[in-house]
């Protein structure tokens, strides 16, 4: 009886954290200057990233009146993707955002942390800005990306907490065999 309480307990409470959402994650590398927008997000759902040179260590994102779905921000003061606790709270623009350093010329060797937002399906997308290799039609980027697979705009990391729904199953449960024992000893 205590193996299958536990049993119970294991997949009830496994069962609430897989339904937690994830933060996909990937690298651009090399992305040539003012070359076609680039989608990034979990195959189902993404954000659209489009930029240009200001100089050989800054450049410019556009907005959704150049990338056609996905409005930009800038998180500033963000040093890691923790940082990004809510990317609703961002002020948004369909047009440029720049020019925005890459982690050389940034204090504390750190790129630009820019924001997308698809105002289509309302998915977040972030890409830290770490290195403008070049300048004029030469230059290319590198980068690392984040795309939120829920939808919402929380990047921070969060420990996963059973909701209390499950709690009570698992209570009412436990409850449950505790009373067929007593009922057996009887």
């Amino acid at each position: 009886m205590k193996r299958m309480a536990k049993l119970l307990a294991g997949l009830l409470l496994c069962g609430a954290m897989s339904a937690h959402a994830g933060l996909v994650t990937g690298t651009i590398t090399g992305l040539p200057e003012s070359s076609a927008p680039l989608a990034f997000g979990d195959g189902t759902n993404s954000v659209t990233f489009f930029w240009s040179i200001n100089t050989f260590d800054r450049g410019f994102v556009y907005g959704s009146g150049f990338t056609g779905d996905s409005d930009v921000a800038v998180a500033i003061g963000a040093v890691d993707i923790s940082d990004i606790v809510d990317a609703s709270l961002l002020t948004y623009t369909s047009g440029f955002v720049g020019p925005l350093c890459d982690a050389d010329c940034n204090a504390g060797g750190v790129g630009t942390f820019i924001v997308l937002n698809n105002f289509v399906t309302g998915h977040y997308g972030v890409v830290r800005i770490d290195d403008i290799i070049g300048g004029g039609l030469d230059a290319t980027l590198n980068a690392t990306w984040w795309f939120q697979d829920d939808g919402t705009g929380r990047f921070a990391r969060t420990t996963s907490v059973p909701e209390p729904g499950t709690i009570a199953l698992l209570g009412l449960g436990l409850l449950g065999m505790g009373a067929a024992r007593r009922r057996r000893a009887a």
